[in-house]
Order: C-alpha cells, then structure tokens, then sequence
C-alpha cells in the first residue's frame, strides 16, 4: 500500500487544478477529512449501539456526556465554518464557496455553484445552531427557549449535510483527478472503537475479580 504525505497530497491538487483552485481545495478536502473522523467518532460512541452507550454510562456516565455534547457542536460547528460566505466584512473565509469564482470552465463552475447552493441549503440546521447556541449566546433564545425554538437536527440530517459537502469536493477531484474520496470510509484503529473494547475487557475482568471466590 502507497501513502502520500500532506505536502504530497498538497502538490498533487495544486498540479491538477493550478495554484490557488488547488491550494484552496487541499484546505477543504483537509477540513472535510477531519470532519468525518469527529462524525465517525461520535457514531462509534453514541450513535451505533446502545449496548455501547450504556457501557459509557455505566463507566464513567458524565464525562462521555459531555464528549457526547462536544463532538455533536464540534460537527455542527465544522459543517457551517464549511458553507460560511466568502467574506465577512473584510476578512476572506475559506469555504466551499469560495471554490465557484476560482474555477475558469464556465459549466464546471455553474454545476460547482449548484453544489454549493444545496449543500448550503442543507447546513442551515447547523448554521442556525451555531449562531444561536454553539458559537454565540442569542439573547432571545437564552431568554425564551420555548418561543424561540431551535430546528431540530437528526444523525440523519447530518449525514445529508455530510453527503452535500462530499458531493462538492469529489466533483472537482472527478472533473480534475479522474477519482473521488471516501470521506465517509476513515480507517479507525486508535480512536473510539478501540476504546469501546478496551472498556469492556475491562469491565470483565472486574467482573470475574468481584466473582471470584
């Protein structure tokens, strides 16, 4: 099996798609990387077994409450930095929707800036979340949660935001690379599956040490 370093993953895109296309997709395609392992974190921890969540709780039930909470903003959060505009005021942002002007094939660009618009459309849960709740504290909302309710967000809608911002990225890696990335398929072999086994061994073995006689 061939790895590439970053460096090497970097140069790769900007050959492909030119200097800043590529510079700004390596970014994205970095970011989207790390948003999937914090997803895949979160499922592997809360949202694939409940035999696993109850062992959670049954160890060390506050904490991984407040890992639970953490990982769910931090998706949130990294979903609507993802879609943010361009621009705020003077300072640029690094977005998908900053991808559109930087491509020169005039149908790419307009099929790129559909993309974009649904995978924005799409995010809204998370952007509303995030600038009610996660990364400001909106007084209205504070003040009279019940008036002002936030949308409810599911696993399920977060897979489709999930989905909308691949489906960015790997028609740009299509359109240039001739291949597309497996986001949702991170090999996990030091996160939240190996801890999930190492905490059930261990409750057997202090089970079999308070049985025995």
């Amino acid at each position: 099996m061939v790895t590439r370093s970053m460096d090497e993953v970097r140069a790769g895109y900007i050959s492909a798609m030119g200097d800043e296309l590529g510079a700004s997709f390596y970014e994205l395609y970095r970011k989207l990387v790390e948003l999937h392992i914090l997803w895949q974190q979160y499922r592997q921890l809360f949202g694939d077994n409940p035999d696993t969540v109850h062992l959670l709780n049954r160890t060390s039930g506050l904490f991984f409450k407040i890992v639970q909470d953490k990982l769910w903003d931090s998706v949130l959060l990294g979903v609507s930095r993802m879609t943010d505009p361009p621009a705020t005021g003077r300072n640029k942002n690094l977005t998908i929707q900053s991808l559109p002007p930087l491509i020169a094939d005039s149908d790419l660009r307009d099929e790129v800036q559909e993309l974009c618009d649904k995978a924005l459309a799409a995010a809204e849960f998370a952007r509303e979340h995030r600038n009610k709740r996660i990364a400001h504290q909106d007084h209205n909302y504070l003040s009279n949660r019940s008036s002002n309710p936030l949308s409810g967000i599911s696993r399920t809608l977060v897979e489709e935001m999930l989905t909308a911002l691949r489906t960015v990225l790997n028609r740009l890696d299509r359109h240039f690379r001739d291949s597309t990335v497996m986001y949702e398929d991170f090999v996990d072999e030091s996160g939240a599956r190996l801890l999930v086994h190492k905490l059930k061994k261990l409750e057997q073995l202090q089970g079999a040490a308070a049985s025995a006689p």
